[in-house]
């Protein structure tokens, strides 16, 4: 078969572009072949990008003609283009979270209902969709993203490393002032509600990502008289990154699912952090509603709470009453991650979707 695989600029780093090119990857395997056209500015400043946008709209009205189907990787760029394909092209459209959500979803529903089956990276995003009044729908295949991270690594047939004593938490999340839904400012509410605990035991939370939310982060850490156990390190390589997570003893990243008066939502599409500590044997502390469901069994992999200080605060204190559930959790994380979100099983479900 032949794929026309459409994207936003695959060059960028984010979790969304990893994702395209590991669907890129797995089309090829399965013996697909595969054209990908995505934007890309072609010079600088604002005629730099207008002559990319029309090059990139040229070749999609060339090779849409000449492809079997059409494999959109945003919900955004596919309403944007509809106009340009040819209405007998089969269409195929990846939804990741937040874009598909709340009024976001309204504008982009015409395109969706009119692909002959849809993606989603969670069954959380999938049920967004179900329970509105924009479809019905396609039929909604949910394919979890999977982590390049310890890919080729020492880690990869590994047991998980030995869980450290004390309290060694872990974030992996940008801090930008429109995100906060990721959860730093819960974190450091509960840690100021436990200073009476955590002054018993050893702690230490290291806070991975940048963003322009950071220097209010650390100052309400160092108003909480906490920065002595806290660390912002920044962005990291996936050395350092990977050192992070067999450090630490506890992934905590309570992104909270929200849906604002004005009909905005924010949330966690999927979470590729989850999946890369339970890859390395660490369980995680996540907000009850949100992708991370997927991964996150309250109980089993980890814990899930609502999206408050105190839930939060009492987890943390079961957590250093009962050190021993670090290690349990941890070790079901990774065996749920190796046998249900690897590539054996991504590859396959991608194929089989293809044809149904």
């Amino acid at each position: 078969m032949k794929l026309l695989l459409i994207s936003y600029n695959l060059r960028r780093q984010g979790g969304i572009e990893r994702l395209g090119l590991d669907v890129i990857e797995a089309l090829q395997l399965n013996g697909h072949q595969v054209v990908v056209i995505y934007t890309k500015n072609i010079g600088a400043g604002r005629s730099g990008r207008l002559v990319g946008q029309l090059l990139f709209l040229v070749r999609l009205a060339i090779a849409s003609r000449r492809c079997d189907q059409l494999f959109s990787m945003h919900a955004l760029l596919l309403s944007q283009v509809e106009w340009l394909l040819p209405r007998r092209l089969p269409r195929l459209c990846w939804l990741h979270g937040v874009e598909v959500w709340g009024k976001a979803l309204v504008p982009l529903a015409p395109a969706l209902k009119r692909c002959r089956r849809l993606f989603s990276s969670s069954s959380f995003t999938r049920d967004r969709l179900i329970h509105t009044s924009c479809g019905p729908w396609p039929e909604i295949t949910v394919l979890n993203p999977v982590a390049r991270l310890w890919e080729n690594s020492a880690i990869a047939a590994h047991r998980p490393a030995e869980i450290t004593k004390g309290l060694r938490l872990l974030t992996v999340a940008r801090m930008a002032a429109e995100e906060r839904y990721k959860g730093h400012d819960l974190v450091l509410q509960a840690l100021n509600l436990l200073k009476v605990d955590l002054s018993k035991t050893s702690w230490h939370w290291k806070i991975v990502g940048n963003g322009n939310d950071r220097l209010r982060l650390e100052a309400l850490t160092a108003k909480l008289d906490l920065n002595n156990n806290i660390d912002f390190v920044g962005a990291l390589d996936d050395d350092a990154l990977r050192a992070a997570y067999l450090n630490c003893n506890l992934l905590v990243m309570p992104s909270s699912y929200s849906v604002s008066v004005d009909g905005r939502a924010s949330g966690e599409g999927f979470g590729i952090t989850y999946l890369e500590a339970a890859l390395a044997g660490r369980a995680s502390i996540a907000c009850c509603h949100g992708g991370q469901t997927d991964l996150i069994s309250d109980g089993e992999t980890g814990w899930l709470v609502e999206p408050n200080a105190e839930a939060l605060a009492k987890v943390l204190r079961e957590v250093l009453e009962h050190p021993e559930q670090l290690r349990h959790r941890g070790n079901a994380a990774i065996q749920l991650a190796k046998v249900n979100f690897g590539f054996i099983p991504f590859h396959s479900a991608l194929e089989n979707a293809l044809y149904d």
